[in-house]
């Protein structure tokens, strides 16, 4: 490990590659639209991303995945609040 923090947006790329190779047959044969707060869309399509990054976006690029905005749900709101903060508070700590 070369203790590198790994952004959030590549995370949650990684999450959807990942999800995609194990789910390729539904995601061939169904419309896919992924919900997300986070400019998935435009980062997969962005000139200037890392090696790593392109590669995931020319893969999920053949599956035609429609990115929405997730809507806000008041109680998903506390949730993603402690989240963050929790995830930030954990990256000053180390």
């Amino acid at each position: 490990m070369s203790g590198r923090k790994i952004p959030l947006i590549e995370k949650i790329a990684f999450a959807l590659v990942v999800a995609a190779r194990r789910l390729q047959q539904y995601f061939q044969s169904h419309p896919v639209v992924v919900l997300t707060n986070h400019p998935l869309k435009w980062v997969l399509v962005e000139p200037n991303i890392s090696g790593r990054m392109v590669k995931w976006a020319v893969e999920l690029s053949e599956y035609g995945i429609e990115y929405h905005p997730r809507p806000a749900i008041k109680a998903q709101a506390l949730v993603d609040f402690v989240v963050e903060m929790t995830a930030e508070e954990g990256e000053h700590k180390q």
